[in-house]
């Protein structure tokens, strides 16, 4: 992996002010599987082939070592007096996104993010949507999507508790939010030319023990 870039994101949802700066790391990133199509013109004496490329459905993060989450942080309402608090680990081939959610001193939220990884906009070429592969505690959470620009994307879903399985996030379901996470009306929709950044939430006073496990992120592109 070569020309990556250090960037600075805002992670907060409370403070504006409030930065933390990512250090970009390499990550495991390989093809699920390729998709080539072949033009063919054929003569009576000699056939012409050429391939056309197209969108492959790609891993973005694969957890199968403990050092792919090495470069994953987080941050919580600690950073506006809450009490919040989360940490994210490595179990058996899962990111695991764990903590305790609490409303106290106006608290509310937790979040881990992946490093910044100008690889990813690349990636995303031709997808339609990302997909989670997962274990949940039954609760709502939010993946947000980061642009080089500081542009913020959310969507929310809901996890089957025990259960691993496959969360289908179309890109033109995510919305555009400002830094408290509120919807910017009639926003552009997300260029993947640019996505540089991933991370995942916990809020919604869904108060108490939460524990997220995360296999495996990839794309989704038509088929």
């Amino acid at each position: 992996m070569t020309g990556l870039l250090g960037i600075s994101f805002v992670v907060a949802c409370g403070s504006n002010s409030d930065e933390q700066a990512f250090s970009v790391a390499p990550t495991t990133i390989q093809p699920i599987a390729t998709t080539t199509a072949v033009e063919t013109s054929v003569a009576t004496t000699s056939t012409t082939t050429t391939p056309i490329q197209q969108a492959q459905s790609m891993i973005l993060y694969d957890f199968a070592d403990q050092s792919d989450v090495s470069d994953w942080s987080n941050q919580n309402d600690t950073v506006m007096g809450g009490v919040s608090d989360s940490a994210t680990s490595w179990i058996d081939g899962h990111l695991v996104f764990s903590g305790n959610l609490s409303l106290d001193n106006n608290g509310g939220f937790t979040s881990t993010f992946g490093p910044v990884n100008e690889q990813l906009s690349a990636l995303m070429f031709g997808a339609e949507a990302i997909v989670v592969t997962a274990r949940g505690d039954g609760k709502t959470y939010l993946m947000q999507i980061r642009n080089f620009d500081n542009t913020r994307y959310v969507q929310r879903f809901t996890t089957v508790a025990d259960v691993e399985q496959q969360y289908v996030l179309p890109l033109s379901d995510f919305e555009s939010v400002d830094w408290r996470l509120s919807v910017i009306p009639n926003a552009a929709p997300i260029d993947t030319a640019t996505i540089g950044q991933l991370g995942f939430y916990l809020l919604d006073k869904q108060v108490g023990p939460f524990e997220l496990a995360i296999s495996m992120i990839r794309t989704n592109v038509a088929t």
